[in-house]
């Protein structure tokens, strides 16, 4: 029988998922790619790179804020499943 977490403890986590390239997130996704190749193809020199350089934090930033999340929510989905088990009084 599949067991998740006996795949997690294996390192058996699916890292890349696809989307519906349809989907609103799809559509968001074209439009920041297509409207970043029409601004850096005005920009040059220095503006350039200040561009790529903010562009690369507000990726850093996003991943972050998702693994933040994901944390963030794993603990409290784990403390609801307790205080189902052992009470709020005892948590």
């Amino acid at each position: 029988m599949f067991s998740i977490l006996e795949e997690f403890a294996y390192g058996n986590i699916p890292k890349d998922r696809g989307f519906n390239k349809n989907s609103e997130y799809g559509r968001a996704i074209a439009s920041a790619a297509d409207n970043e190749a029409k601004l850096l193809a005005k920009l040059s020199g220095e503006d350039k790179i200040i561009f790529q350089t903010i562009l690369e934090a507000h990726l850093k930033i996003v991943g972050l804020t998702a693994k933040e999340n994901l944390v963030y929510g794993y603990k409290l989905g784990v403390t609801m499943t307790t205080e189902v088990f052992v009470g709020r009084d005892s948590l």
